[in-house]
């Protein structure tokens, strides 16, 4: 990315964000011109008691405020900008203190509960039709989250004066005002009516609406300043701002939406693989029911057609067994003819899923080889395939697993021809997968983008749009997103390889 000289006038102060994921924290300072200048991280895992998993919000914020006392010594720190992973709330009583610990999506009250939501709220293919929100696994959806602490610790739940998304939680702490906007709102929560815009059925059958702020405001809205013991605390100035925050998945969307030209599609790798297409029309067809395929509201209140698979997860795993047998080896190059070999010969798979997650949740991960299966768990107790003796024929073979999967995703998310790609991330590193990706899309541009901590640098396009008093659109002529065309591959036998793999996950 490159950024073009600054011409507003924020008086030189800079932009802290708060990138709250969901191990990793992050706060990094960016200049007025928006380039990184300062960075503190740290891990906080969730904690588990007697089933449930607990956010680390305790240990986070004073981590939070340390960062802040250290960076506020270097830096004229003129905002705060918080971007949040999804699904996690605070419930508040009346004097702003936790009335409920803050639960990890991760829980899984057990498929009682489950049941039980679905007698109140709706099948998941019914719930997902009306609600836009796929069947996340756990408390991945808000209401489901919601309607377990209502009903499970239901005397802590009447205690319960408001209700705070997680990046709005953080403001709290640190300006002492509630407030909440959109973009997190409206993501997998089963809140969010999109076809009204307006406040769920599932909302109000929960009822609780008058548990939050009553102001939907935009991520960029000032929820205030600090505290005076905030700014005690940490030496920044009593003036310094706090915007009511974005979800993390939209910071990183923001800058393609303030710089793309035309139609495009943004597949975000990394561990989980995030396929975002901005649209005007909210539909989810009878296949897309029953696989993570969603909609959100970007910054803008457009809708977002999105989905969701576990890439990285599932990179990460098979390279795991790949080390164990071939040490800790270098990631292979890209090799056209090894590629070749394998698509003519059309008989080795690695195919999905993991966790039943993604675009093909009922498909068990395994291995096939001449029509020999070797499912997952027997490949972890040794038992493999012979091609699992050659590390770069392996790596082909994940790459191209990982590419079909992602070319399934971009077309659930909406993708049509002409729609542009990019690709942004970790994969994009990834020449192999990059390269077979473009080739299942030949006749469209593919790029890859070098966008640094996308998530971070929409959060800080927020915080800079908060210091102007401005729309982040008004930014455009701050920054540029360097693209580089990915080219496709001549790979006969790619199509007949791709028709097999979707045969065989969906035989399963």
């Amino acid at each position: 990315m490159s950024v073009k000289a600054c011409r507003s006038g924020s008086a030189g102060r800079s932009i802290c964000v708060f990138d709250l994921g969901k191990t990793n924290k992050k706060l990094l300072v960016f200049d007025e011109d928006l380039r990184i200048v300062d960075s503190i991280y740290e891990t906080f895992d969730a904690t588990e008691k007697d089933g449930l998993y607990v956010e680390a919000t305790e240990a986070t914020a004073d981590w939070l405020l340390a960062g802040l006392q250290s960076l506020a010594s270097r830096h004229d720190i003129g905002v705060i900008s918080i971007a949040a992973h999804g699904a996690a709330f605070a419930c508040m009583d009346s004097g702003g203190r936790l009335a409920l610990p803050v639960l990890s999506y991760t829980t899984d009250p057990g498929p009682d509960f489950h049941q039980a939501f679905q007698a109140r709220f709706g099948d998941p293919r019914s719930f997902q039709a009306r609600m836009a929100t796929p069947d996340i696994p756990g408390l991945g959806c808000m209401a489901k989250g919601i309607y377990f602490v209502q009903t499970r610790f239901s005397q802590r739940f009447d205690d319960t004066r408001a209700l705070l998304p997680l990046p709005q939680y953080y403001g709290f702490l640190l300006t002492g005002k509630k407030g909440i906007e959109q973009t997190y709102l409206a993501n997998h929560t089963g809140l969010w009516n999109f076809r009204d815009g307006s406040w769920s059925e599932v909302a109000v059958a929960l009822g609780i609406m008058d548990l939050f702020p009553a102001v939907i405001s935009k991520p960029w809205d000032l929820l205030g300043a600090i505290t005076p013991a905030v700014a005690e605390k940490t030496g920044l100035r009593p003036d310094t701002a706090v915007t009511v925050g974005i979800h993390d998945s939209n910071a990183a969307l923001l800058p393609y939406l303030i710089q793309a030209k035309g139609d495009f599609v943004l597949n975000s790798t990394g561990s989980v693989c995030v396929a975002m297409h901005p649209t005007d029309t909210v539909h989810l067809s009878e296949d897309e029911l029953g696989k993570v395929v969603f909609y959100n509201l970007s910054a803008f209140s457009q809708p977002v057609k999105t989905s969701i698979f576990l890439a990285g997860i599932e990179f990460d795993a098979y390279m795991g067994l790949l080390k164990s047998r071939h040490g800790d080896q270098p990631y292979p190059a890209l090799d056209v003819a090894l590629l070749e070999e394998v698509l003519a010969a059309g008989r080795e798979f690695l195919l999905p899923s993991l966790v039943p997650f993604g675009m093909f949740p009922d498909s068990p991960a395994r291995a096939v080889e001449d029509g020999r299966t070797y499912p997952l768990m027997e490949m972890f107790g040794g038992k493999t395939p012979s091609f699992f003796t050659d590390l770069g024929r392996t790596y082909a073979i994940l790459n191209l697993s990982l590419a079909i999967q992602t070319q399934v995703a971009l077309e659930r998310a909406g993708w049509e021809e002409g729609t542009e790609i990019y690709i942004e991330g970790g994969f994009r590193k990834n020449e192999v997968y990059t390269r077979i990706l473009a080739s299942l899309f030949p006749n469209v541009r593919t790029t890859v983008t070098n966008l640094e901590e996308a998530t971070a640098f929409g959060a800080a396009l927020v915080g800079k749009a908060a210091l102007e008093n401005c729309s982040p659109e008004r930014l455009a002529d701050l920054f540029e997103i360097e693209t580089k065309r990915v080219s496709p591959l001549n790979l006969p036998g790619l199509e007949t390889y791709r028709a097999e793999f979707l045969r065989l996950v969906t035989m399963a």
